[in-house]
């Protein structure tokens, strides 16, 4: 062999032929699938090879480089202990801690044999990265077999960023497996481990092996205890088209039997796409309630659609089989403490330069998912029985709307026209004639049923039970005598029209305020099976006298504060006629919203209700805001707010409240928020909210961040309503609402969390209604994540949960503490 240049000799070498095979061996690493025409273009690199020794045999056409070789191309590079290349043969090895690395990608072997021509190859020992995401790939032989793809033996498939030679916390291993860098995987006869230890067997499975979509098997979902008991579920991605998702997640419960998920995503056009979510099952879990079917479904359905003409159809979609689904499955969680479960559907659209014209078309149907127990009559004499109340609630079946904005249409004489108006078709989902007429007691269960000529009563009480012949009535409301209480389920169907057109006029005095006084006329038609025909008409006014004034405090390094007041005048008008006849369909509140009311007077006059009381009330308020400005080129940021309000009620020959409403933006660690309302003629909140934050992040060793919240919240009068607990009535409850929240989290170094808060009572019989701690750590990998929590409720009394979470694809900027997927369970 000849001697080349001696020892730490610097050459340069560019020749066609080396760049060839550096290149094959580079795309071993390359995640993302590129064109073979890119790849040509980057044969033509040149490069720079530089080695403790470099060696030349001119009889073999035989490259040798010896010590610290390092092999640097345009974004590439490969370093090793030992590299040869033949130009004869071409084919190149190289051997010693071999790392080869192009752009993010990167791969080390402790062997690496490739051919030119073919493009395969066989790596040993080997471990294959791609950046901050996807999985990382160990085996102990990797064989190439074509440009990038390779069949592994004794693979092991993760996406923790461990030190090489650690325990992997949780790995896929595969006696054999075959891989497509930038594609997918499919692995046979696999494993998945937990620190070292087989939790799950896996025959066949097919995934992703980049962060880019693509089709195969997500993680297992496990569930770890419950209601339903232990469980399993193992997510397959579809990636159908580049415009559609769809996910099927076929879980095991061991208290419930087998469930399937399905999750459609899909985009088209510009901006329109949507999510449609389907679930079922057969419950074989037995509650000994009448509440549930076996056959149990949930469906969540979001679309968003921009159609031609700019017309655009928008659907919320809740569906649920039974009023307790969502106490059971994950999908629905969040609306355990809901009494209504809404769902609606519109096609709208504005028009006008300033979008105030609009029209909008919908449908809305409410789940009444409490139920009630009730008292009927049946063959056998008095019982009580759970039932839906759905089949009796009066649902918005069709709605039309066609609004015209205040400032879209100015008339002569500085008049501004706007508009309200609704069309609303209101019935249950089945008529009255058809679950009451012609029914025997005895046949099934028959609720009493009444009729005072405008609708029918059927005797239900959304607020508590109702009596049964021959029972007195309950003098806590809900008698069934034919009269309408609020939260009182109606068998009456019809419809409703409201048109309300208003003039209003600015006038402008001097420089210094303005003054617009609008009146109009509220007339609503109704139509309906009993009363046919029926009307009502009131006057509305408004008017407003208000100002603005501010001034700006500058520093000398150009920081400043501006501060601006608004002070208003503002009074509200509607007539007084006698509504006591007129068919109800949207009843008022039982709880006078008087804070809202207060601060915008446009909830006064334009009151959705069908029976709306006499106003002629006069807010007098002053609203301030504070903006600052650091130095002169700083931008300028709104700091705070407050309104200040107060308010007389000639109808009721009293004054009214006074009205507080601000929030404190982020200064330094500090925010705030703060909103109530004071009755000074009986000394008394009808209702507070007060809100303290501190949040700061540290960037000392041990303390990183501390979060604290501390919120107290008031309600004079609480609404009345109907709550049951899997067919168990519950009427108990304070008579307001007066709480202290208080959560409070520290990070310790990057890896631990504390956290705690607590709800106590302050109301009645003072007590914590709920205590919970949590401990959270991530690993050092940062590729799983564990939480212990222990907690108190009032209800349910002590217990622990414990949550495992993996993190996943341990992107360095995502959030430890909430990114990733997992499971949990309660004890």
């Amino acid at each position: 062999m000849a001697r080349g240049a001696t020892r730490k000799d610097r050459l340069s070498w560019y020749f066609r032929a080396m760049g060839v095979a550096l290149s094959c061996a580079l795309i071993v690493c390359i995640a993302a699938s590129e064109a073979w025409s890119a790849d040509q273009e980057r044969l033509e690199d040149p490069f720079e090879i530089t080695a403790d020794r470099i060696d030349y045999d001119g009889a073999r056409a035989l490259y040798v480089a010896t010590g610290n070789v390092k092999v640097v191309q345009i974004n590439r590079k490969l370093t090793a202990d030992w590299v040869a290349f033949s130009t004869e043969t071409l084919l190149g090895v190289a051997e010693g801690d071999v790392i080869l690395i192009d752009g993010t990608d990167e791969l080390r072997s402790a062997f690496m044999v490739f051919d030119v021509d073919s493009l395969q190859g066989m790596l040993f020992q080997a471990s294959v990265e791609s950046g901050t995401e996807g999985f990382r790939i160990r085996a102990g032989e990797l064989i190439r077999t074509g440009k990038n793809t390779f069949t592994t033996r004794d693979g092991v498939f993760t996406t923790c960023r461990c030190e090489p030679g650690e325990r992997l916390p949780w790995q896929l291993h595969a006696a054999e497996a075959t891989v497509e860098l930038g594609g997918h995987g499919t692995i046979r006869n696999s494993t998945f481990n937990v620190l070292g230890v087989p939790v799950l067997w896996i025959p066949w499975a097919f995934f992703p092996v980049k962060s880019e979509r693509e089709t195969g098997f997500l993680m297992p979902d496990f569930q770890l205890g419950g209601r339903n008991g232990y469980g399993v579920g193992l997510p397959f991605f579809w990636a159908a088209h580049p415009q559609v998702n769809l996910t099927l997640t076929p879980r095991f419960l061991t208290e419930r039997g087998y469930k399937q998920d399905v999750d459609l995503e899909y985009v088209f056009g510009e901006e329109s796409g949507g999510d449609l979510f389907v679930s079922g099952l057969n419950d074989q879990y037995d509650d000994n309630t009448l509440a549930t079917n076996r056959a149990r479904w949930g469906v969540i359905w979001e679309h968003d659609q921009f159609l031609p003409a700019n017309w655009r159809w928008q659907t919320d979609l809740n569906l649920t089989s039974d009023n307790f689904y969502s106490d059971d499955f994950q999908e629905f969680r969040g609306y355990r403490q809901f009494r209504f479960i809404e769902s609606t559907s519109n096609v709208a659209r504005d028009f006008g330069e300033s979008g105030g014209f609009g029209v909008m078309v919908a449908t809305r149907y409410a789940d009444d998912v409490q139920g009630q127990s009730i008292r009927g009559i049946t063959g056998s004499g008095p019982v009580t029985a759970f039932v839906d109340s759905d089949d009796f609630l009066i649902q918005r079946f069709a709605e039309v709307r066609a609004d015209i904005q205040p400032n879209t249409i100015v008339a002569p004489m500085g008049l501004d026209l706007s508009f309200d108006s609704e069309a609303i078709y209101f019935s249950g989902l089945r008529n009255h004639e058809d679950i009451f007429r012609g029914e025997k007691p005895g046949d099934r269960f028959v609720p009493r049923v009444t009729n005072d000529g405008h609708f029918y009563d059927i005797g239900v009480d959304g607020t508590f039970a109702t009596p049964y012949p021959g029972r007195p009535p309950d003098p806590r409301g809900g008698d069934g005598d034919g009269i309408f209480q609020p939260g009182e389920a109606i068998a009456e169907r019809g419809a409703r029209v409201v048109l309300h057109p208003r003039i209003a006029r600015t006038f402008t005095l001097g420089r210094f305020a303005e003054f617009t006084p609008e009146i109009g006329w509220n007339q609503t038609l109704y139509k309906t099976d009993e009363q046919r025909f029926a009307e009502r008409g009131l006057v509305t006014g408004r008017a407003e006298l208000k100002s603005r004034l501010e001034r700006d405090f500058v520093s000398e390094n150009g920081g400043a504060l501006r501060h601006i007041i608004e002070p208003k005048l503002a009074w509200a008008f509607v007539s007084q006629r006698d509504q006591d006849r007129n068919p109800l369909f949207v009843p008022k509140g039982t709880v006078s919203q008087s804070r809202l009311r207060t601060l915008s007077l446009e909830n006064v006059t334009r009151n959705p209700s069908d029976r709306i009381e006499e106003a002629n009330q006069i807010v007098l308020s002053v609203g301030q805001r504070f903006f600052t400005r650091r130095n002169t080129r700083g931008a300028i940021l709104l700091q705070g707010e407050l309104v200040t309000a107060i308010d007389w009620d000639f109808t009721s020959n009293g004054f009214g409240n006074i009205t507080v409403e601000g929030r404190l933006f982020r200064m330094g660690p500090f925010s705030a928020r703060l909103r109530g309302s004071f009755n000074p003629e009986s000394v008394a909140f009808e209702e507070e909210q007060t809100e303290i934050r501190y949040n700061k992040g540290f960037t000392n060793q041990w303390i990183r961040s501390v979060n604290l919240s501390v919120a107290h919240r008031y309600l004079s009068e609480v609404p009345e309503f109907f709550e049951t607990n899997r067919g168990s009535s519950s009427i108990g409850r304070d008579s307001e609402v007066n709480q202290l929240n208080v959560y409070a989290s520290l990070q310790v170094t990057e890896r631990f969390r504390l956290s705690y808060s607590t709800i106590y009572k302050l109301a009645g019989d003072a007590d914590f209604i709920r205590n919970q701690g949590t401990v959270e750590y991530v690993s050092k990998c940062r590729c799983w994540g564990i939480g212990v929590s222990v907690f108190g409720q009032k209800r349910d009394g002590v217990g622990a949960g414990l949550t495992i979470r993996l993190v996943g694809l341990g992107d360095e900027n995502a959030n430890l503490f909430t990114g990733g997927f997992g499971t949990g369970v309660n004890f």
